[in-house]
């Protein structure tokens, strides 16, 4: 057709007819990458504010992956590809999703335009990035997901929404605590603040596992589903109803007891003629 196409009309339909074959097979590739980005300051590791990288250096951990730096985008960044069923039936064909993770070397307050750079290169819709953010709403271990809407305070994805010029992508808000005191230098000191060693390890076993690796758990509910995993609940075992044993009527025992008392007479009796 396209052959046709160029003989009768001396290129007037071919080159747009080529550009709009580009542009739909670019689609198609873009719908399948994923940008994955952690948010923190580069200069704290394993403070508060940190959550979002750390979370993805544990994902970066279970895929194998090492860090390497981009400078065009200021920050380090990790690709792969990883396999996703189109649903959990047997023998179900799946589809192959261009993972990048991205850790932007910059303060948590600037790291719009890293995130906006990494987007553009990529050619990714906005509503195939995830930010992952520490939240002070939450208690250490919860976590949301939400899909747009404004930055609820949090000065790291202002500065995302501002450079993407959209709230339309993905926030993984995972939750740090929040200190008593509401006082501004209170609650700064509190998000630069190191995690305790319990802390961390309440990280790993209670927020890391979203993104876990493996059928039906975390990365894969988040891709496919657009959820967060969440650990099954133990069902409670149903208790046995107890056995309850009526009183008998007084009646009733004296009955039983003269029954009992024939019948031993008799058995007597049989064993007296016997002899």
């Amino acid at each position: 057709m396209i052959l046709f196409v160029y003989k009768k009309t001396n290129y007037f339909f071919f080159f747009p007819l080529c550009f709009l074959v580009v542009v739909l097979f670019l689609n198609t590739m873009s719908k399948n990458r994923i940008l994955f980005v952690g948010l923190g300051n580069y200069t704290h590791p394993n403070t508060r504010h940190n959550a979002g990288m750390m979370i993805l250096d544990h994902l970066a951990s279970r895929l194998e992956l090492s860090w390497i730096p981009h400078k065009p985008w200021k920050g380090h960044i990790a690709q792969t590809t990883v396999l996703l069923p189109f649903d959990r039936k047997e023998g179900a064909d799946y589809t192959e999703i261009e993972l990048t993770l991205l850790k932007p070397r910059l303060l948590m307050n600037v790291s719009g335009p890293s995130v906006a750079k990494a987007a553009r290169d990529l050619a990714i819709p906005e509503t195939n990035i995830y930010v992952f953010q520490d939240d002070l709403q939450r208690d250490l271990g919860k976590a949301s997901l939400k899909s747009s809407g404004s930055a609820n305070g949090h000065n790291g994805i202002k500065s995302v929404i501002q450079h993407l010029r959209t709230d339309a992508f993905w926030r993984v808000r995972l939750g740090v605590g929040r200190p008593e005191s509401r006082e501004v230098d209170d609650v700064s000191d509190f998000v630069l603040a190191p995690f305790s060693p319990a802390e961390i390890r309440a990280l790993e076993s209670k927020t890391y596992p979203i993104l876990d690796i493996g059928p039906g758990l975390g990365l894969e509910t988040l891709l496919l589903r657009k959820q967060l995993w969440r650990e099954p609940t133990k069902k409670k075992k149903q208790k046995q109803p107890k056995k309850v044993v009526l009183s008998k009527p007084a009646e009733l025992n004296d009955m039983e007891k003269q029954k009992q008392s024939t019948t031993e007479s008799a058995t007597t009796g049989t064993a007296a003629t016997t002899a």
